[in-house]
């Protein structure tokens, strides 16, 4: 991501909820405070398909508006 930051293109992390402190203090270590973040549910892993596309959907805003800011 930093290196894709640094080209000028825009880029965005997906995590889930358990791991979005995680994700939000790792980009602060790499230099990134206003990293572009899109939280879903958790857990991921054993979770249905239909589920996990379903949350995507619904992620879509979220990226929309991270993606304009």
């Amino acid at each position: 991501m930093i290196e894709i930051e640094k080209a000028g293109v825009p880029a965005v992390v997906f995590t889930t909820e358990n791991f979005k402190e995680l994700t939000r203090s790792a980009a602060n270590s790499l230099g990134i405070p206003k990293a572009r973040i899109v939280v879903v549910p958790h857990p991921l892993g054993g979770t249905e398909k239909e589920v996990i596309v379903s949350w995507a959907k619904s992620a879509i805003d979220d990226l929309l508006k991270v993606l304009e800011a």
